[in-house]
């Protein structure tokens, strides 16, 4: 009993290590200048904990180190800059991106789950296995789809791919809850003269909560850090996501470490959020369907 606890803790240590490890070592990047990050005969103790590379992000102020006539400018990019706008993007890409993958996908893996249809074999097939088709193949035919559709440079045509991209695993997962559901529930339902968006709403949508809100957490994290779409649709600074502000920033071989640890720290910051807040709501409602059942 006590060998396996010990091993319980090890797995779990190992996986806090490899999981929270890198966020640890970004915030302390952040706020350790690079003269002491670099040098291990001095320690953040003997200086303390230093802001500056957050006020240049948020406010375009100089740090006083690279103020000097000798200091290398090429080490502050102006990539950072952008830092903040395209975090902002970011976050409302991803946020439109899991709503519109509850909005629609819900419905959809009800609809699979639960009925039969014509094609409905052939359609779900083409839906799932959609995802497997290489990313760089697409590239260009979406370019000129959304250029046709005049939303190259717009988040909304990147809203449009992140949803069209994740909208596949949000149907299978969800159809998979959804199946499991008894069907007694359904076929009182329909004695009571509701129907099939009618029990979508008031049977499977409560008790699919906790899933739905799982598949919602997936959506927003894969729109969150995709990149190559992004890229490429884009287009100004004022539509970049912060994956690809980062990428921008992490291609300077000059630039400072403690800047580049600061965005980083900085474009974690609200994944971390939506994981407490939408990760707590999803345990809560397993817990409780555990109780009531």
């Amino acid at each position: 009993m006590h060998r396996r606890s010990a091993f319980d803790l090890s797995v779990a240590a190992l996986v806090l290590l490899f999981t929270g490890g890198p966020i640890f070592l970004a915030l302390y990047g952040s706020i350790v200048p690079d003269r002491i990050l670099l040098d291990p005969d001095v320690s953040i103790l003997d200086v303390g904990p230093n802001l500056e590379s957050y006020r240049y992000i948020f406010t375009g102020e100089l740090p006083a180190t690279y103020s000097e006539g000798r200091a290398n400018r090429r080490m502050i990019s102006d990539a950072a800059r952008q830092v903040p706008g395209s975090l902002w993007n970011s976050i409302r890409i991803a946020l439109a991106a899991m709503v519109l993958n509850i909005v629609l996908g819900a419905p959809a893996a009800f609809m699979f789950a639960r009925y039969t249809f014509p094609a409905k074999r052939l359609s779900f097939m083409f839906l799932i296995l959609s995802p497997l088709v290489p990313a760089v193949a697409l590239l260009v035919p979406i370019y000129m789809t959304m250029q046709a559709l005049g939303l190259v440079g717009s988040i909304w045509g990147i809203i449009l791919v992140h949803t069209a991209r994740t909208l596949p695993f949000t149907v299978l997962i969800l159809s998979v809850f959804f199946r499991r559901l008894p069907a007694e529930l359904f076929e009182a339902a329909r004695l009571d003269r509701c129907n099939s968006f009618q029990s979508f709403l008031r049977i499977a949508v409560p008790l699919a909560l906790p899933s739905i809100g799982a598949t919602g957490l997936f959506a927003f994290m894969l729109s969150y850090s995709e990149y190559m779409f992004s890229l490429v649709l884009s287009g100004e600074a004022q539509s970049r996501t912060v994956s690809v502000v980062m990428a921008a920033l992490a291609r300077n071989t000059d630039v400072s470490w403690n800047l580049l640890n600061t965005g980083i720290f900085i474009a974690i910051i609200p994944t971390l959020i939506v994981v407490v807040v939408i990760w707590r709501f999803v345990v809560e409602g397993l817990l409780k369907g555990g109780v009531n059942g």
